[in-house]
């Protein structure tokens, strides 16, 4: 697939996947390098906004590469059924799910902590209840959302505790 992001955006992701030594308290939560699109599980998360924005950092570039995901999300937002610590599954191709976090209600650093664990939740159980083995996730809410990265770290690893047969992967650059 093509993307329409530019060079800059793709730089974030060109680096191949490895996996590093695990920091968590929990089994099901590992940790890469790398391009996160690249990761074998069946979904890909990623924090957005509840504005119908998909302007920068990760919801960018997904938004580029599979442009389809861009009209539900807005209509979901336009309706307001898309609201903060809500999750929207989309579909994208026969082995992949792109997982619209609900982080934040408005673009930049509006992320809230417990919007965040919600819409975290709401992924692992929807990976539980569709019997996926997992899903991957950048370093979610820690960027432009604001958040510090031990914080989100903690809450990703209290609700990971609560789903130990599903795996998360946290992949950063």
């Amino acid at each position: 697939m093509s993307m329409d992001t530019s060079t800059s955006d793709r730089d974030l992701f060109d680096m191949v996947g490895d996996p590093i030594k695990p920091t968590s308290t929990q089994a099901n939560v590992r940790f890469y390098t790398g391009d996160l699109l690249t990761s074998r599980m069946e979904a890909i998360g990623h924090g957005c906004n509840t504005f119908g924005v998909m302007g920068a950092g990760v919801a960018k570039v997904i938004r580029g590469i599979y442009p389809q995901v861009f009209a539900p999300y807005a209509a979901a937002c336009a309706a307001k059924i898309f609201v903060p610590g809500s999750m929207l599954p989309i579909k994208v191709n026969e082995s992949r799910w792109v997982l619209n976090m609900a982080s934040q209600d408005a673009p930049g650093p509006n992320a809230r902590l417990d919007w965040l664990s919600e819409s975290i939740d709401a992924a692992f159980s929807f990976v539980k209840e569709q019997g996926l083995s997992g899903f991957a996730i950048p370093r979610i809410g820690a960027g432009i959302g604001g958040l510090r990265w031990a914080d989100v770290l903690r809450e990703i690893e209290t609700v990971a505790a609560r789903y130990p047969r599903v795996i998360i992967e946290i992949w950063t650059l």
